[in-house]
C-alpha cells in the first residue's frame, strides 16, 4: 500500500479514538450531574442567571448534558461565571465536586484538542494529497 493510505488509516483511527474519548467523557460526566446538590441547581440554575428559554431548553435531555458542561466549566474555572453573576458559585459545593469538575474540565480540553487537532491534520493531508495530484 502507498504511504498515504497508512496516513489516512492512522488519521481515521485517531479520529475514532477522539470520538470514543468524547463518549467516555460523557459517561464520566454523568455522575457529576447527579452529584451536584439540588440546592445548588435551584439556586444557580434559575431566573436571574438564566432566561426562561434557557431554563426550558437546558432542563431536558439531551440539552441537560450541555448544562452539565456549563457547570463543569463554572466550578473548574470560577471566573468564567462572572457575566452571569456566578463567580462565587463554587463556594456552595464540596471540594470533592470541585476537584472532579477540574478533572472533567481538563479531560474535556484534552479530548477537544485531540479531536480538532486530528481533524485539522486530516484536512491538511487531504489538501496536500489533492494538490500533489494536480501538479
Amino acid at each position: 500500500m502507498p504511504e498515504i493510505v497508512y496516513l489516512y488509516l492512522y488519521l481515521f483511527w485517531s479520529m475514532m479514538g477522539a470520538c470514543v474519548g468524547g463518549i467516555v467523557w460523557t459517561l464520566l460526566s454523568l455522575p457529576f450531574m447527579f452529584a451536584l446538590p439540588r440546592e445548588f441547581m435551584q439556586k444557580y440554575f434559575s431566573q436571574p442567571h438564566f432566561n426562561k428559554s434557557e431554563l426550558a431548553i437546558f432542563s431536558e435531555f439531551p440539552a441537560n448534558l450541555i448544562r452539565n458542561v456549563m457547570f463543569v466549566r463554572l466550578l473548574a474555572s470560577p471566573s468564567s461565571g462572572r457575566v452571569r453573576g456566578l463567580a462565587e458559585a463554587y463556594k456552595d459545593v464540596s471540594s470533592f465536586i470541585r476537584a472532579y469538575a477540574k478533572f472533567l474540565y481538563g479531560s474535556l480540553l484534552f479530548v477537544l484538542i485531540w479531536l480538532f487537532g486530528t481533524g485539522f491534520i486530516m484536512v491538511a493531508v487531504i489538501t496536500y494529497d489533492n494538490l500533489s495530484k494536480i501538479s
